[in-house]
């Protein structure tokens, strides 16, 4: 009998990289890089409270993008069903922390601005 070494789909490979590292970079580097770059050094004027919360909506984006990405990733190379489990309830609470992230970001532009 002769082994069979099975290979994932052609393009479905993270092209090296673990998706724990996909991960980190994706939920908690992106963000705070965004949040740092677009952050008000001195005293905020309103449109600087406005760019502030745009980066932190869209660090929020990218992190849902990225667990999102993460659980389809696992669920088109077949994966087995536990470990889509596993990376779909990472995802869900992610997902869940980021929309409060984003609800608040709202309320504090809002208020900030006086609104």
């Amino acid at each position: 009998m002769s082994e069979t070494t099975t290979h994932p789909m052609p393009g479905t490979r993270l092209r090296g990289y673990s998706a724990s590292v996909i991960l980190v970079a994706g939920v908690f580097l992106a963000p705070v890089a965004l949040m740092v770059v677009f952050n008000s050094w001195s005293a905020p004027e309103p449109s600087d409270y406005v760019r502030m919360a745009f980066a932190q909506v869209a660090g929020a984006t990218v992190a849902i993008g990225t667990v999102v990405g993460l659980v389809l990733h696992r669920v088109v190379r077949r994966s087995p069903i536990g470990e889509i489990a596993w990376f779909s309830a990472i995802a869900v609470a992610i997902v869940a922390f980021q929309i409060g992230v984003v609800a608040n970001a709202a309320s504090s532009l809002l208020s900030r601005l006086g609104v």
